[in-house]
């Protein structure tokens, strides 16, 4: 199995700023972003996770004791992602709130809210980018942090992620992955992060690329 590499973008005293690709899981299963750094010896306190088939930004604490304030100063600061939603975009305004509620539970395509009762508050920003007759490209922040948020709002929004296997179809998926001539990854990014920790304001970005999508 070929997995690329995590990438190191800045490292100081507090924390390290890397990019996870996308297909490489953090630590649930091997390779992992957690036996690469260990490869590198470098710390591995996770401030922030990402899903397996999503892209971008992490943050890892450098000693444990600053983890906890590191995650604080992540969850009071801004996460945005970017996203390629399947069909285009209908809705006039090209700012919504999705704010469905959802469980904190990996859930599947046919109930991506999981059970009434174990559904909590989640609010997700989206910013319209670009849409043409196939696709829409947002994106998105974070205002709460549940699990496939993001994922579980396009969903139910009817723009699926394209490439998404668990809460978009497997026949577009295999669609897509067929006109387009290469392997189908999850198309969401997490390419900006903002926020203060030690009297000091951070702001990281990894760009992406959907191009390809939107070519004429």
């Amino acid at each position: 199995m070929n997995v690329e590499m995590i990438q190191l973008l800045e490292e100081n005293n507090d924390f390290i700023v890397l990019h996870k690709p996308h297909g490489l899981s953090v630590h649930n299963q091997s390779p992992s972003v957690l036996e690469q750094l260990q490869g590198l010896k470098k710390p591995i306190h996770f401030v922030n996770r990402l899903d397996q088939e999503t892209s971008g930004l992490m943050i890892v604490a450098q000693k444990p004791e600053t983890h906890q304030k590191l995650v604080s100063s992540l969850e009071n600061g801004h996460k945005f992602y970017r996203a390629l939603l399947r069909s285009p975009w209908k809705n006039p305004a090209m700012k919504t709130t999705w704010s469905w509620p959802i469980s904190d539970k990996a859930e599947g395509r046919k109930n991506p809210q999981g059970a009434s009762a174990d559904r909590k508050d989640a609010r997700t920003d989206v910013t319209v980018l670009r849409t043409n007759k196939y696709f829409t490209e947002i994106q998105a922040e974070i205002l709460t942090g549940r699990q496939h948020q993001i994922r579980k709002h396009a969903l139910l929004a009817n723009h699926p992620i394209v490439g998404d296997k668990r809460y978009n179809e497997e026949k577009y998926n295999k669609n897509i992955e067929k006109f387009y001539g290469a392997p189908l990854r999850m198309h969401l990014h997490a390419e900006r992060l903002n926020f203060e920790f030690g009297g000091k304001t951070y702001e990281f970005s990894s760009a992406i690329s959907f191009e390809n999508f939107f070519k004429e």
